[in-house]
């Protein structure tokens, strides 16, 4: 009873609205880039009865034919993931074969039906940046996930050491270590880019704590870097006017990589300084048998400038003759034995070095020398000279990774500043 009153209500309002509608006529014009629709009131009062029928007909129709359920259903959704999923595959394989542009393709299409999962930002992510395309949203994107986070920092660290920008990785790798305290990689990253930076005590600090976890570096390269950073905190020392300490220092160098050549030349130096020469020798014996160099052989030769040319020739001959496979000791005996006039000694360590295939420009200039003060033949001379002008260079120091050569070993090559990377160069 209710329902018809209401129907009856609702049919008396409709009918009196017409008659008002009939009685008052009215027109809608509508006007759209020089076009006009012109009709009346009634007519647009039909149009929406008709436009509310067929919104509730489709709607109607939709939930009838249970069309929802079609893109709902978990056997499409399967399909369309395992496609998103093949797409993602040879996105990544164009990436590894270095075709970028199909990478991206391929990645967008992946991302059309997976969405913007992390797997899809991290492919994008990584094309963008290898076609150095400026602007990358998926970083952004991928920042937004709390997984991803660190992927994203990894990006941007490979990017600042890319540009060797030391002083902005710094912080960043100090962040990630504050998440993943016992990661490797990152220790000794942020060890090494500390030593860039030449703070010696802070990368004694942050060498200790990557060396609290296991397998950071192996045994050598523990043992060498303690060494170089100890080598740099004894100059630092010595330069303060702590000689003892800086000595001490070096010893404990030494003693960790007992090859570090640059440690003996300065505990030598320091050594011959407070007049213990004795000491320095035994320093400069024991690393001439593992790493000699010029000016370790500097050192051993003008030690006791008192000595007569004979007790030098004497006395370093011991030493060379500890170490006869390595050119310095051939060029150090024939050198101190020119002075000595042994000349059958001399010719006979130079040949040694020539028969060896090993011969350099200071080799061929001993030879020169040799003719001048054994024989006084200029001429010989001469032809010695000028096959030290065609010959290989001497051993040095130089880096390796700029090949830049350097007069003595640095810890931090002053040409492309790159730690540890100078060493003594042997043919």
């Amino acid at each position: 009873m209710i329902r018809l009153t209401f129907y009856s209500i609702l049919a008396v309002i409709i009918a009196l609205a017409a008659a008002w509608i009939s009685a008052s006529p009215g027109h809608v014009l509508i006007t759209w880039q020089g076009w006009e629709i012109r009709f009346s009131v009634a007519v647009m009062l039909l149009l929406l009865v008709l436009y509310t029928v067929l919104f509730w007909f489709l709607v109607w129709l939709i939930k009838k034919l249970n069309i929802f359920a079609y893109f709902n259903d978990p056997r499409r959704l399967h399909a369309k993931r395992k496609k998103g999923d093949n797409d993602l595959d040879q996105a990544w394989s164009a990436f590894a074969l270095e075709d970028y542009k199909e990478a991206l393709k391929l990645g967008l299409r992946a991302k059309s039906k997976l969405g913007e999962t992390g797997g899809v930002l991290r492919l994008l992510a990584s094309t963008t940046i290898k076609l150095n395309s400026g602007e990358n949203p998926y970083l952004e994107a991928l920042r937004k996930i709390p997984s991803s986070v660190a992927w994203v920092e990894k990006q941007e660290l490979d990017s600042l050491i890319e540009q060797k920008e030391w002083d902005k990785l710094g912080p960043l790798i100090r962040d990630l270590l504050t998440h993943y305290p016992k990661n490797k990689n990152l220790l000794k990253l942020n060890f090494l880019v500390t030593a860039r930076q030449g703070n010696w005590q802070s990368a004694k600090t942050a060498l200790n704590t990557a060396l609290e976890q296991k397998n950071v570096f192996n045994q050598d390269e523990q043992k060498h870097y303690q060494a170089v950073i100890d080598y740099c905190l004894s100059l630092e020392e010595k330069a303060a006017g702590n000689k003892a300490e800086s000595i001490n220092l070096l010893k404990t160098v030494l003693k960790n990589d007992p090859a570090f050549s640059p440690a003996a030349t300065s505990a030598a130096r320091s050594l011959i300084e407070r007049d213990d020469k004795r000491s320095a020798e035994k320093i400069l014996s024991a690393i001439w048998k593992v790493a000699p160099t010029w000016e370790i052989a500097e050192l051993i030769a003008d030690l006791y400038p008192t000595e007569s040319s004979n007790e030098a020739f004497r006395r370093v001959r011991k030493i060379t003759d500890s170490a006869p496979d390595f050119v310095e000791s051939q060029h150090l005996l024939a050198q101190v034995a020119i002075s000595a006039k042994q000349w059958p000694d001399a010719r006979k360590a130079l040949e040694k070095v020539i028969n060896s295939s090993k011969a350099s420009q200071r080799t061929f200039l001993l030879m020169a020398q040799l003719e001048q003060k054994q024989k006084n033949d200029q001429k010989a001379a001469d032809v010695w000279k000028e096959k030290s002008d065609r010959a290989n260079q001497d051993n040095h120091w130089s880096c390796t990774s700029c090949q830049k050569k350097t007069a003595h070993y640095l810890p931090i090559c002053p040409a492309c500043n790159e730690f540890d990377t100078i060493k003594w160069q042997r043919r």
